[in-house]
This record gives structure tokens, C-alpha cells and sequence, in this order.
């Protein structure tokens, strides 16, 4: 019989408040352990721990000892699922007592160790009376402690036990994603080589998103490789990766070894907008954390003024709103004025597109400057689609000039829309 789904939600909901590793954990598992070893050999569970691989070097009594509490947790949760589907409890239905014996049982799994995991996964595939549901969590739930702490075990799990979880199920390509990622991050090559080694058996874990995320993992501590082995994995879009690689340093020191990873790569390559896009987007994420810590570490990038001119480009997606300003004349400062007249007209069109209130109340409130022109001249022009008259008006605060000149044109040449 399967678990009901009202079941099924009350014990993942228990486990996320718990963080699958909740406060209330038991000093043991509970102390009838004998018995539900007992009871596990009815449910189809082999008490011989010595047919296994223990991954611990213990003692052999140490070995069984292990393997008998795997087995008693096991035990233990299939028979309360077994009293729960007999009793015909819903999760309305469910006492404090059910709840605390849910707890319990939720703390006895994340008091095993990694070994006793693995004991319990490979247990629970052997199971003959927990091919379902049931048994999925018990897995899912054993490896996701697993992935916090040796996910290298998780990836050879999935090796040694092919068929572990159902491929349809999300948790299976997650688990693996997760535990493959942490692994990266801390032994890239070692999570590399299980990929290329073991990508054409496993289509449906080794996908492109996992693939990405591994490399996202690598670029967190060694970005320098992320970007050399990016281009062995035969990616799609390589592109959309190195960008999201790119932004995976979060610290201000990651970030610099990160920033050069991306020169040395850019070089390898010809100047197109591809490269381009590489540091913008890693420009733009720091802009999104705001305009006081992004701007403190862009003056100690020594951008150059290409490289600058890219910033400058991609902020219009970036920026928060309230900091709208700041970023315009943070630009205005850092380039020559032919050269931050485009994204400065970019930034002050979405603004006014936005908030046309705001954008003219920094615009009267501003002094008189290159900056300011350029802004005036795309508030005018962006105004003018709905209000010509007062468009007009702020073209006339321009300098007189080819600028306020060919600003009134557009207002004439491009009718309200009104």
C-alpha cells in the first residue's frame, strides 16, 4: 500500500521546519532497538550487515552495531507508516502524540552518520516492501544529509545503485545536482572527472542545468578552471554559463580573483559582444547588491576604459530605482562625455518610463553639467511622446546649441502618441 499524500506533506512539512537536521534530536534511536531489528527482517530487510560494503573502517562488532541502528530506524518508520495507514488518520486527524513520534523519528535520521546512511539507502533498495513512495523519501531524506556533508558518497550512491529513486521523481535530479555542485566546490576535479566518465549513463541526472551548476561550484573558489573546463562539457550555451560562472564569487576578494579569470579568458578570445557581455553581466550583479558596495569595488578593479564603457552599458538592467542617480553621475565622472552620453540616455529613458516624476525632480535639482544635458535631452524626448508641451519646456533649459536644436526637432518630428 502507498503512503497517502496527506501523510507524504505532513512529514516533508515536519522536515523542513526541522531543517532535516531540527534542534530536537534523540540521544539514540529508541531503546527497543532488538525488536524493530527483528521487525525489519519481515519487512524484506536482510539483518546480515555483513552482505554490504560498509564504508567505515571500524571494527566488524563496531560495523553491525552500525548496521543494526540503520535498520531499527528503518524498521521503526515503516511500521508507524504501517499504524498511520491502518488507523486511517489524515493530517487533520493526527494527535500530539503522532506529531511527537514524527519528530522522533525525524531527529533518529539525522542522528545517523554518513555511514549509517549509506547503510540505510542501500537498505531501503533492497527492501522488498518499500518500493514506493515510502521508500523514496527514506532515500531522498538520507542522501539530502549526505549532500551537507560527503556528497562525493551521494555521487557514488548513483553509481552503485543505478536505479536509486524513481527518474521522474524531482528529488532524484535534485539530490544529485546539490550533492554534485558541493562537491565541486570542494574537489572540482574529482566531481569533473565523474561527470565525463559517467555523463552517457546517466542522461537523466547529467544535464545541462547540472552540468552548469557544477561549474558554478568550481567557479565559487577556483574560477580560473571553471572557465578551462567550461569548454570540455560540450555546453549549448556556453555563453549564458561562463556568465553565470562568472557570477558565482561572493566575496570582494572571490570577486577579484574572479575579475581575473575573466581578462585572461577575454584574451583567448575575439572582442564581440559575447565577451563583452561577460563582464557586464558580472558587473551587474555586484550593481544589484547596491550602489555604495558595488561602486567601493569597482574603484578598486582598475577597470579599463573599454572595460568601463561595458559597466557603464549594462547597469540599465541593474540598478535599483531609488539609486537611479547616483549611478548617472557615477558614470558621468568615470568616462569621457562622448563616451557616457549612450548609457546615460539608456538609464534616464527607463527612468522616465518609470517614474517621470522622480527623474524631473533630479533633473530641476541637479547642477548644470555635461551629465545634465545628456539626461535633459532623453527626459525631453521621452516626455514628448505624452507631453510635448512640457518637453518643449525642458528643451529650452539646454544650452543653445546643436544639442537643444536637434532636441526640438525630435519633439516636432515625433508627435504625441496621445
Amino acid at each position: 500500500m502507498k503512503i497517502s499524500l496527506t501523510l507524504s506533506v505532513l512529514i516533508l512539512a515536519i522536515g523542513a521546519s526541522l531543517g532535516w537536521r531540527g534542534s530536537q534530536r534523540l540521544a539514540g534511536v529508541r531503546e527497543n532497538r532488538t525488536k524493530l531489528v527483528a521487525e525489519a527482517a519481515s519487512l524484506g530487510i536482510s539483518p546480515d550487515p555483513s552482505r554490504r560494503k560498509d564504508p567505515d573502517r571500524t571494527s566488524k562488532h563496531d560495523r553491525e552495531n552500525k548496521g543494526a541502528t540503520a535498520k531499527a530506524f528503518l524498521a521503526e518508520f515503516a511500521a508507524f507508516i504501517k499504524e498511520m495507514e491502518a488507523s486511517g488518520k489524515t493530517l487533520d486527524s493526527l494527535d500530539e502524540a503522532d506529531m511527537e513520534r514524527v519528530k522522533e523519528i525525524m531527529a533518529s535520521v539525522s542522528s545517523l552518520d554518513p555511514g549509517q546512511l549509506k547503510i540505510l539507502v542501500t537498505e531501503v533498495c533492497a527492501a522488498k516492501n518499500l518500493k514506493d513512495e515510502r521508500g523514496d523519501w527514506i532515500v531522498a531524506s538520507a542522501m539530502r544529509l549526505l549532500a551537507d556533508d560527503q556528497p562525493e558518497m551521494v555521487l557514488a550512491l548513483f553509481t552503485e545503485l543505478p536505479d536509486l529513486l524513481n527518474k521522474d521523481n524531482l528529488k532524484r535530479r535534485d539530490l544529485f545536482s546539490s550533492a554534485l555542485t558541493k562537491w565541486a566546490t570542494a574537489e572540482p576535479m574529482a566531481a569533473f572527472e565523474w561527470v565525463r566518465k559517467n555523463a552517457a549513463k546517466f542522461t537523466d541526472l547529467v544535464t545541462d542545468d547540472a552540468k552548469e551548476d557544477m561549474l558554478s561550484g568550481i567557479a565559487t573558489n577556483n574560477p580560473k578552471l571553471a572557465f578551462k573546463l567550461s569548454g570540455e562539457l560540450g555546453l549549448k550555451d556556453n555563453w549564458q554559463v561562463l556568465c553565470g560562472m562568472a557570477c558565482a564569487a561572493k566575496t570582494p576578494e572571490n570577486r577579484m580573483v574572479t575579475l581575473a579569470a575573466i581578462r585572461e579568458y577575454r584574451a583567448t578570445l575575439p572582442e564581440d559582444q559575447g565577451a563583452r557581455e561577460l563582464i557586464g553581466r558580472f558587473t551587474g550583479r555586484l550593481a544589484m547588491e547596491g550602489f555604495t558596495p558595488a561602486s567601493q569595488w569597482f574603484a578598486g578593479a582598475d577597470f579599463t576604459p573599454t572595460e568601463l564603457e561595458t559597466v557603464a552599458d549594462c547597469l540599465i538592467s541593474c540598478i535599483k530605482p531609488d539609486e537611479t542617480s547616483q549611478w548617472i553621475d557615477w558614470i558621468g565622472e568615470k568616462l569621457p562625455a562622448e563616451k557616457a552620453a549612450g548609457p546615460i540616455s539608456n538609464i534616464v529613458r527607463r527612468w522616465t518610463e518609470n517614474d517621470y516624476q522622480a527623474a524631473g525632480k533630479w533633473l530641476a535639482s541637479t547642477p548644470a553639467s555635461p551629465t545634465k544635458n545628456t539626461a535633459v535631452r532623453s527626459y525631453a524626448e521621452t516626455v514628448s511622446q505624452y507631453d510635448p508641451a512640457t518637453a518643449t519646456q525642458w528643451a529650452m533649459t539646454l544650452p543653445p546649441g546643436p544639442d537643444r536644436d536637434a532636441t526640438l526637432k525630435h519633439i516636432q518630428d515625433h508627435p504625441t502618441t496621445n
